[in-house]
């Protein structure tokens, strides 16, 4: 029986686990306990909670020690950065919180742990940390997070960096900057699906419970040797054609918003699986139709 404890569990990643969990998805890893730390554990509190489930309010930065754990996933990181106001202060409570972990897990030498970073490191040019953007200033906390993880080496702990991309799921944030979520609202909400570009837009979507299999796996494959892998899907579609695919699917008209349109940009944000798929073994189950209406299916089933 393996016991898996989630750091930041009131976003997108872990409210997907606790929900695969309650479904049953972790049994195949063994996994039959989840331990969930968040600063606000009230939104969890929705959620089915069972024996299995332990809820512990608290803040990262501040804990002394962590409950006994096979498996450590750690994403405790606020993407939704918006001012210039709030840089320094996320920027240093953000490298608080990943100190204080990388100083109270060290104590778990049979623990292995994933660090959940983002793709967007990839994309980092800004090698003298001249943070002028939220965007910058999220990258910057994930470098700065990653060679943290990466540390702990030293100390034979087994870690691993999942550099995750873009999802799709039940509880991905459905009024955010995510285009797929804003769809999906669109549709519950019976209205027509609004697109906002100001230039060509390509990504691709992993399903949720795709996501956790990965994660999952990469987390239970950690070594002391720190390797990172990519996730996320490698079926890539232009947003213009993702609103055309969710009008199909659900007879929706489509409403533009070009803000000052510039055609010849292109906003590519794309995994390279080649190395999580040939290490891992891994697969995308879902194709992209499916796992739309797979979430819409539950969302709606949720709201009756």
């Amino acid at each position: 029986m393996k016991t898996l404890t989630f750091i930041g569990a009131n976003g997108f990643i872990g409210k997907s686990f606790l929900d695969a969990f309650n479904r049953g998805l972790l049994e195949k890893f063994n996994i039959k306990k989840i331990n969930l730390i968040s600063r606000d554990i009230n939104d969890l509190k929705k959620i089915q909670i069972s024996k299995k489930i332990s809820l512990i309010k608290g803040d990262i930065s501040k804990l002394k020690f962590l409950p006994i754990s096979d498996y450590i996933i750690y994403a405790a990181e606020n993407a939704e950065i918006k001012t210039k106001k709030n840089f320094e202060k996320i920027i240093k409570g953000s490298k608080n919180s990943i100190d204080n972990f990388c100083k109270i897990v060290k104590k778990q030498k049979k623990t292995k742990i994933l660090y959940i970073s983002s793709g967007i490191v990839h994309k980092s040019k800004n090698k003298n940390y001249n943070i002028k953007s939220p965007l910058e200033a999220y990258t910057a906390i994930k470098i700065y997070s990653e060679s943290e993880i990466k540390k702990l080496s030293k100390f034979k702990l087994k870690t691993s960096i999942a550099r995750c991309f873009t999802f799709i799921g039940m509880w991905l944030p459905r009024k955010s900057k995510y285009a797929i979520g804003n769809f999906i609202d669109d549709v519950i909400k019976n209205k027509s699906i609004l697109i906002k570009k100001k230039n060509k837009v390509i990504r691709s979507y992993m399903y949720a419970d795709d996501m956790i299999s990965w994660l999952t796996t990469i987390c239970i494959k950690s070594k002391i040797k720190t390797t990172i892998y990519d996730v996320g899907s490698d079926y890539k579609i232009e947003i213009e054609q993702l609103a055309k695919l969710f009008s199909h699917l659900f007879n929706k008209k489509i409403k533009f918003k070009k803000l000052n349109y510039n055609a010849k940009k292109i906003d590519r944000y794309l995994p390279n699986l080649k190395r999580t798929k040939e290490k891992l073994k891994l697969k995308i189950n879902y194709k992209l139709k499916d796992a739309i209406l797979i979430t819409i299916k539950r969302i709606n089933e949720k709201i009756r």
